[in-house]
């Protein structure tokens, strides 16, 4: 996921616990409506992510994966299939 945003031209930053691991990052305005698709398409990788928008601190995605998240968490989610 990291690699796909610094290819979009945003820089994240991880942070990594037990298990678990966080990316934050400044999403640039204004965003061609094809680079969000891309962005959004990162995003999903993850198993939760979201998008925080403010006057103070601009547009700010954050995407959280756990290291120990089954398979079937995924599909429950709708990313996928369950097998």
């Amino acid at each position: 996921m990291t690699a796909r945003l610094a290819a979009l031209g945003i820089a994240p930053i991880v942070t990594r616990g037990k298990g678990w691991g966080r990316v934050e990052a400044h999403v640039p305005c204004p965003l061609s409506p094809e680079r969000w698709q891309e962005l959004l398409a990162a995003l999903a990788t993850a198993d939760s992510f979201g998008l925080v928008d403010s006057s103070a601190d601009g547009r700010r995605v954050w995407a959280g994966v756990n290291d120990k998240t089954p398979a079937a968490v995924r599909a429950a989610r709708g990313h996928g299939r369950q097998p």
